[in-house]
Formats: structure tokens, C-alpha cells, sequence
């Protein structure tokens, strides 16, 4: 058992601890009262919530609007895009056929053949500054081996010459734009077997 002396350390001690957590929980009392008293009622709190739900729908409508006019933008330039994409080739084009057109009325009786020949070549120059220009290669491939990548079987010959799939004749040539082939070139191709 405890002895007297004990005993009344014991509940002064506990008397402390009362008195202690008696203060605290008035202080904690005494705060929420305060934030009570400060905090926003039921319909404050509403109106301030309803107003910012308000100011974030329109902000979410005004983003959506503003999605819809970039797409319709963006759609627009690519049409323009797709119509126009050829305009500078044309202004290329143009004086050629210009030219071309000029030649085919030309007096037939009062034509020299010579300055015919020198028109044809300053306008196969023209093409040839049209093709450097825009990155168009021509596909020649005479005595090369036959590829189906670049190249149009038309037909086949014999030759005891030439190796078999050797191309021994090049009917038209074909084109590379860019690195893709846009028109093979029609090729007549070595068989012996």
C-alpha cells in the first residue's frame, strides 16, 4: 500500500493533470467558437461555391470554344494547303506551255527546223531547272538489272548477250520525287530461259 505522503503526491499530481488538460480543452472550446463565429453560414457558403462553380463552367465553356475554333483554323489551312500545294510548280509550268502553245501556231511553210530544235531544247531546259528545283530525279536504267521497285516490266526479249533481268530497253522513263517513285520506268527486260 501507499503511504500517506505518497498517496497526496499522487493526487496532486493527477489534480495537475486535470487542471491541465481542463485549459487546453477550454482553449481548443474557445477556438472553435471563434471560427464559428468568423466562419461563412450554410447560404454564404453556398452562394460562394455556386459562384465559383459558375465562373468555372464558363471557363470550361470558353476553353471548349476556343478548341473548336483552332480545329476549324487548322482544317481551313490544311484545304488551302492541299489546294495551293502545287502553285509554284504551276508558275513553273506555265511559261513552258506558253511557249509550246506559241510554237503550234507557227507558219508550217516559213518554219526552220533548226530554231524548232533550239525552241524544243531551251524548253527541255526549262523542265530539267523545274525538276532540279522541286527534287525530281529520272529513272534511266538502261543495261542495270531489272528492279520491280523502280521499274515497269513491259515485256521480255531474248539476248545471249545480256544476263537474264538485265533491262535492254527503256520504253519511257520513270520519275522519283523525294525519294518515292511517282512513275516507274516501263522497261523491256532481258529472259533467255
Amino acid at each position: 500500500m501507499l503511504s500517506e505522503d505518497e498517496n497526496e503526491a499522487k493526487n496532486k499530481e493527477e489534480e495537475s493533470t486535470q487542471s491541465s488538460y481542463d485549459s487546453t480543452s477550454n482553449d481548443v472550446r474557445a477556438n472553435d467558437s471563434k471560427n464559428i463565429q468568423n466562419s461563412e453560414g450554410p447560404e454564404d457558403t453556398f452562394e460562394s461555391l455556386s459562384k465559383k462553380y459558375e465562373e468555372t463552367y464558363d471557363s470550361l465553356l470558353r476553353a471548349q470554344a476556343e478548341i473548336e475554333n483552332i480545329k476549324k483554323r487548322v482544317i481551313k489551312e490544311v484545304e488551302n494547303a492541299h489546294k495551293y500545294s502545287i502553285e509554284s510548280i504551276l508558275q513553273e509550268i506555265i511559261p513552258i506551255y506558253d511557249s509550246l502553245s506559241l510554237s503550234c501556231k507557227l507558219d508550217k511553210t516559213n518554219t526552220d527546223m533548226e530554231k524548232v530544235l533550239e525552241g524544243n531544247k531551251m524548253l527541255l531546259g526549262m523542265f530539267q531547272k523545274i525538276f532540279d528545283s522541286n527534287n525530281i530525279r529520272e529513272i534511266n536504267p538502261i543495261k542495270e538489272k531489272f528492279n520491280p521497285q523502280y521499274h515497269q516490266a513491259i515485256s521480255t526479249i531474248k539476248d545471249a548477250k545480256l544476263a537474264d533481268d538485265t533491262i535492254s530497253e527503256v520504253v519511257q522513263k520513270g520519275y522519283i520525287l523525294n525519294e518515292r517513285v511517282i512513275k516507274p520506268a516501263l522497261v523491256i527486260v532481258i529472259k533467255n530461259n
